[in-house]
Formats: C-alpha cells, sequence, structure tokens
C-alpha cells in the first residue's frame, strides 16, 4: 500500500509539474510594466475544459494578486472561482457552483464579499470573461463575469475588437489577431490597466 501510495503521489506531482502557462502578458499602468498575467493550458479531457489565469502586480504600496478558473463539461460551466488578494489578505472572492439543470449558485466571500448576498442564475453558460484569453468571442452576445457573479453584453467594436460592459459599468477592450488575444484595456481597483501579450514568453503547449 505504501509503494502504491507513493506511485499514486508520483503520478499526481508529474502532472502537476507538466502543467504550465501558454501565454503571458505584460501588466501595464502609465507606460510602466508593474506586473504579469498568465493563460495556462486548457487541462480538460473528453469533452471538459478547464481555463484558468493568474496575475500578479505591484503598484506604488498596493501588491495584488488575481486569479479566476473555469471549468466546463460538454460546453457548459461547471463551476468558477475568483479570488483578489491585496497585500497578502483577501479582498474578494466568488464562487460560483452548478446547482441544477441550467442554474447556478454564486457565493460572494472575503473583505468586500463578506456582506453580498447569495446569488441564483437560471441559465445556461458557455462563455466567460476569462475564457476571452483563450478564443476572440466571434458571434457572442455576452459572457459570464466569474468576478460579479452576472453576465455582460459583448458588442464588437471593429475587426477584432470587442467591448465587453461590466456590471459596475465600465468596459473592458479585447483586442485579436489572428483569434490570439493580444490586448486588454480594463480597470481593477481603481487601475487603469493595459494586458499586453509578450511574444518573447510565449511558451508552445506540450
Amino acid at each position: 500500500m505504501r509503494v502504491s501510495g507513493y506511485l499514486v503521489f508520483g503520478v499526481l506531482f508529474l502532472s502537476a509539474s507538466l502543467v504550465q502557462a501558454q501565454n503571458f502578458y505584460d501588466v501595464i499602468v502609465a507606460g510602466r510594466t508593474i506586473g504579469s498575467l498568465k493563460v495556462f493550458d486548457d487541462l480538460g479531457k473528453d469533452d471538459s475544459e478547464q481555463h484558468r489565469i493568474e496575475s500578479d502586480f505591484k503598484v506604488m504600496f498596493y501588491k495584488g494578486k488575481y486569479s479566476t478558473q473555469a471549468n466546463y463539461s460538454g460546453g457548459k460551466l461547471v463551476s468558477a472561482t475568483c479570488a483578489h488578494h491585496v497585500n497578502g489578505d483577501l479582498k474578494e472572492k466568488t464562487l460560483t457552483k452548478s446547482a441544477a439543470k441550467s442554474s447556478y449558485e454564486v457565493l460572494f466571500s472575503g473583505e468586500d464579499g463578506e456582506d453580498k448576498p447569495k446569488l441564483s442564475l437560471n441559465m445556461p453558460i458557455s462563455s466567460t470573461i476569462t475564457g476571452l484569453y483563450y478564443k476572440e468571442p466571434i458571434n457572442i452576445n455576452e459572457v459570464y463575469s466569474e468576478r460579479y457573479g452576472k453576465m455582460c453584453s459583448v458588442k464588437k467594436l471593429s475587426e477584432g475588437k470587442y467591448g465587453v460592459t461590466l456590471p459596475d459599468g465600465k468596459q473592458g477592450i479585447y483586442s485579436y489577431k489572428n483569434g490570439l488575444c493580444q490586448e486588454v484595456k480594463t480597470d481593477l481597483a481603481g487601475f487603469k490597466l493595459r494586458i499586453v501579450l509578450n511574444e518573447k514568453k510565449q511558451v508552445s503547449s506540450l
């Protein structure tokens, strides 16, 4: 049993070590690079998918870490987690989980989420904001925000450029070339960010 346990652990450790970032982006504020964002390889098998991004940035006395992960099965969102840490403390966390067929529960926690009531959604979800880093939203009119727990409208602004209106009224601009996300202009914690693809750091999928 001990040998078997070591074997299982070894397999799990090897699998985890093979997980790597697929694309790297620089996080820029006022022309200065303050951090990075990583888009990880799709870990899905068969009809499942997993989208995950992680971002770290530091500006003045503000050190932030932002991550989201969305899990799909058969093209439908099963669960999603979004977390935002500031100076090592959990600022906000949003958990979305499938409750029944085409319905979800959204739970909030963290410093900014303690007083937010639980939300219920009764609609199928097939696209999320995290997914915008994986593929261009062609013929997609709305995506789900893993952070806000709400749907956001998507509007094509020009060839390869889309505007996503967030629940707080702000708009994120996503630009693509040959289907690959090149740049994102957005706002996080009061900072206007440009998230720009760093082609020198791209890593091919294993």
